[in-house]
């Protein structure tokens, strides 16, 4: 099934609960980051720190309902606006646990399908995540690397766009027996696959090294995922706000749940 194909199909699935007045029709702009609020407040920080320009802007908010059969849930949208030109849409979705976390998701990526796409092009999804280092495993290890810097993973799905290229050259591919024991992510990564829409998923790895060194190390890779996400999309990261907006945890939290795995979704 072709990616026109995928869209008509998300797109009918969604069109009783359209026409019902369930779900309303989003407006999205070529570029729409996809942001899950873990435990840790990464996923905050990043949304907050993303803007539409470096000089004073405009961020259109809004709640987007998500009916998951007896679950009322919301997913908060925002608009980036420089002036009248839409730059990009965020996408931020609250912490859940299984089996809520796949519905929600499946939900989003729905929406986003059958989203007005402003301009007419069908969109990139660029998805930030920090990942603990115990839930990425190479052949049953943990991912490790030889240098003090730890580098940053690209997952590349659906058709190619300037977006998700450019976001590939300045990423590593991750190894293909990469294991993903992340739920948020590896859940994201099975749905958005099924789903074939154009999207580049930005991997980064919370640090193991001790506490003041963790702290520094994991604010930096904060930093660098969110400067790769502006930087290729025409937006700006505002770096000084990340450092007040978010305390890297002693103890990365899971972010996962102990429920079963979504192991080897990579490969």
């Amino acid at each position: 099934m072709d990616l026109e194909q995928n869209l008509e199909s998300l797109s009918l699935q969604n069109n009783g609960e359209t026409l019902s007045g369930k779900l309303r029709r989003l407006k999205v702009s070529s570029n729409v980051f996809f942001v899950y609020h873990d435990q840790d407040g990464f996923g905050n920080a990043i949304a907050r720190a993303l803007n539409p320009t470096p000089h004073p802007c405009s961020k259109a908010f809004e709640l987007v309902d998500l009916e998951l059969g007896d679950a009322k849930l919301n997913a908060s949208v925002t608009q980036f606006m420089d002036g009248e030109n839409l730059k990009a849409t965020m996408v931020m979705l609250d912490h859940l646990e299984p089996p809520l976390l796949s519905l929600a998701i499946n939900s989003v990526l729905t929406k986003i399908a059958d989203a007005e796409h402003i301009p007419s092009t069908i969109p990139t999804i660029i998805a930030p995540f920090l990942v603990p280092a115990s839930k990425l495993k190479l052949e049953g290890r943990l991912l490790t690397t030889n240098s003090g810097k730890l580098p940053l993973y690209s997952i590349q799905v659906g058709p190619e766009t300037d977006v998700s290229r450019a976001i590939a050259t300045k990423t590593q591919k991750p190894p293909p027996s990469l294991q993903i024991h992340y739920e948020p992510l590896a859940c994201f990564l099975h749905l958005v696959r099924a789903a074939n829409l154009p999207t580049s998923i930005i991997v980064g790895q919370r640090s193991q090294s001790p506490f003041n060194q963790a702290l520094s190390e994991d604010l930096q890779t904060l930093y660098e995922i969110g400067q790769l996400a502006a930087s290729t999309t025409g937006t700006y990261f505002q770096r000084e706000q990340t450092s007040t907006n978010w305390i890297p945890t002693v103890k990365p939290a899971s972010g996962g749940g102990v429920g079963e795995p979504w192991l080897a979704f990579y490969g």
